[in-house]
């Protein structure tokens, strides 16, 4: 920047103001992916911190799954589990994500949980942490961000975590 444009914008401080605005408001918005890669680590971290409420919120209401459970049967295994642990920490890996429509996700996660933190994969090998292989259904539920209407879990093997 040229010090006489610098002088302008600092001696007009709205103006400055404006200019990050402006920026701010050309950045792209977050890609599908990017935002349900956050919905992922939006829960682990209510998980780890026991937040039930915001666990129940990346639910959607019409949430139904194989085993018939719907959201009401779901939030209660969430708040058995998170009752009957006293820590809960988690190690995930995306495996795939899919987006069979523009409102619709398909996701699959490896999930294991222990009683202590988990640094990387290699951390699993001998660690009594149970381990799952979840494959998640979302959907985009306007401007709430994606709610998972489906999850299908099954126990997991170490090659999912790489």
């Amino acid at each position: 920047m040229t010090p006489r444009l610098s002088k302008r914008i600092t001696s007009r401080p709205w103006l400055g103001l404006a200019l990050v605005l402006l920026l701010g408001a050309c950045s792209r918005p977050p890609s599908p992916e990017t935002e349900i890669r956050a919905l992922v680590a939006a829960a682990v971290a209510a998980a780890e911190e026991r937040n039930v409420r915001d666990l129940r919120a990346l639910i959607a209401e019409d949430y139904v799954d194989r085993r018939g459970l719907d959201r009401k049967a779901v939030e209660n295994l969430i708040r058995l589990h998170v009752l009957r642990q006293q820590s809960i920490h988690l190690f995930t890996r995306m495996r795939r994500i899919e987006f069979p429509e523009s409102e619709r996700a398909l996701a699959s996660v490896a999930v294991a949980m222990a009683g202590k933190p988990v640094q990387d994969a290699g951390a699993l090998v001998g660690l009594n942490a149970d381990l799952y292989r979840f494959e998640l259904e979302l959907v985009r539920s306007g401007h709430n961000g994606w709610r998972v209407r489906r999850a299908d879990w099954e126990p997991a093997r170490l090659d999912d975590f790489w």
